[in-house]
């Protein structure tokens, strides 16, 4: 099985930790948190396809808690795709009702 640790992104094969040895994040920890939580923790992701789908996940929930998140987005991200989304991901979830 593959595990990854949800902080670093490393990836780890028939390991599973409870704290990341790679960036020392408790992964246990993390288990407990709540869903909007972990989706705006996957915004991290270092793949680009994967913080695409969570924006997507954002705006169908109407997460306004994610506005700031996505804000910073738009600001730190090299990849005008994902800039893009973000920004429509912001009208979209405050132009919700």
């Amino acid at each position: 099985m593959r595990y990854y640790c949800p902080n670093c992104w490393k990836d780890y094969w028939n390991e599973d930790f409870e704290v990341c040895p790679e960036c020392g994040y408790n992964i246990k920890a993390h288990n407990d948190k709540d869903y909007v939580d972990k989706l705006l923790n996957a915004l991290n992701h270092r793949a680009g396809e994967v913080r695409h789908w969570v924006i997507m996940i954002l705006v169908q929930r109407k997460e306004k808690q994610a506005i700031p998140y996505l804000e910073k987005l738009t600001k730190e991200s090299r990849d005008p795709s994902l800039v893009k989304a973000a920004e429509e991901a912001i009208v979209k979830i405050n132009t919700s009702k």
